[in-house]
């Protein structure tokens, strides 16, 4: 709780983000679950009551907070503010039919015929939660797919924008509801409780949580172009399990159509010479907004260059020129004057995890095995 408490209190004194507030909500979240387990540990009645005030049918609450706290990355907090409100109408709801009796309940003595009531169908009603959260854990990683695969149309650096973290804190999270899930239909059959699940399942969490602080406090926002944005936005969830559906659907109308056969082949040329004689694939920050800049067209234009024409993406178009001044340096037995790391570095990549990984996906053998190739015929 302590712990906690210190990282709501950074996100409240660091620079207001509406990514921000929505991490927040996981965090308040977490305290109040774990506050609740402390006070029925030590039969504090008050601080039960606002546990379950504000902590209460919380997974209405979570389940949207998945998707809008990735979405909040992206989008502007104008666009979806609205939505993200709709969406937590099932928590307003059970927060004034069950957590306000609950609270008056507990605190107080009154109602106590409500509180056996709600006793009788407080299973039922933790299954149906669950079923809720893993629904909008589904939207989530649907369009976690989707954004990772427009973040590789407009970046060729896309480690400070990989979200794989968040990934596994939602898999985390849905492996503890089923769990919960579980236990909650064992306890329907057979009501004796030989453990303390609630204080097993509020463990599970706090690791978790602060797995997300660790990750969630440095995440930085992603800036993507408005017309990726409106793709991200429009498609369904699902046509997402379909990727290669996505650019059909999405390109019926193009401005490369436009154009004509010779200006579409005078602007791979330019990209081409771009690539080859100025080496634009060494700057680090290299995305496709600075790139179309470079070529005097609109990211539009050339995102359905590389894309469409070419049959391939930025990320990958960028870091197939990075690998290639990788492989050149090392024939000429570079290695014997510099680390691999740093020739690297020099051709554009910004990190060694990025680099190992690309290189071996592309290659088939790690740099330093490839590397050693030159090193034995010097």
């Amino acid at each position: 709780m302590s712990f906690l408490t210190f990282l709501i209190l950074i996100l409240i004194k660091s620079k207001v983000q509406f990514y921000k507030l929505i991490l927040s909500i996981f965090f308040v979240n977490a305290f109040l679950f774990l506050l609740y387990y402390y006070s029925y540990l030590h039969k504090i009645t008050f601080t039960a009551g606002i546990a379950i005030l504000f902590a209460h049918g919380v997974g209405y609450l979570l389940g949207p907070s998945f998707l809008y706290l990735v979405k909040s990355l992206v989008f502007s907090k104008e666009r979806i503010l609205k939505p993200f409100f709709k969406t937590l109408i099932p928590f307003f709801i059970v927060f004034l039919l069950f957590n306000i009796p609950l609270f008056i309940s507990i605190t107080t003595g009154y109602l106590s015929s409500y509180h056996s009531f709600y006793t009788s169908i407080e299973i039922p009603f933790n299954i149906l939660e669950n079923v809720f959260i893993v629904y909008y854990i589904i939207k989530t990683l649907a369009f976690l797919k989707r954004l990772n695969s427009l973040i590789e149309k407009n970046y060729a650096n896309i480690s400070a924008h990989n979200l794989q973290w968040y990934k596994h804190f939602i898999i985390g999270f849905l492996i503890i509801v089923i769990l919960d899930f579980c236990l909650s239909i064992y306890e329907v059959f057979y009501t004796v409780d030989l453990w303390n699940v609630g204080n097993i399942i509020a463990f599970m969490f706090f690791f978790l949580y602060v797995y997300l602080g660790y990750k969630g406090l440095y995440q930085s926002q992603i800036f993507i172009p408005s017309f990726l944005l409106d793709e991200l936005d429009t498609v369904k969830v699902k046509d997402t399990l379909e990727t290669d559906k996505l650019p059909k659907e999405k390109t019926k109308v193009r401005q490369l159509d436009s154009l004509k056969p010779n200006e579409i082949e005078d602007l791979e040329l330019k990209l081409k010479k771009l690539l080859i004689e100025e080496k634009v694939y060494l700057d680090e920050e290299l995305n496709l907004t600075k790139l179309s800049k470079k070529m005097n067209i609109s990211n539009k234009k050339l995102s359905e260059l590389i894309n469409h024409q070419l049959k391939t993406t930025f990320y990958n178009l960028i870091n197939d020129y990075r690998i290639n001044d990788v492989k050149n340096r090392f024939k000429k037995g570079d290695t014997e004057k510099y680390t691999i790391i740093s020739i690297a570095f020099d051709a554009g990549f910004k990190s060694k995890a990025s680099f190992y990984r690309i290189f071996k996906q592309k290659e088939g053998v790690s740099p330093s095995a490839y590397s050693s190739k030159y090193e034995k015929m010097s």
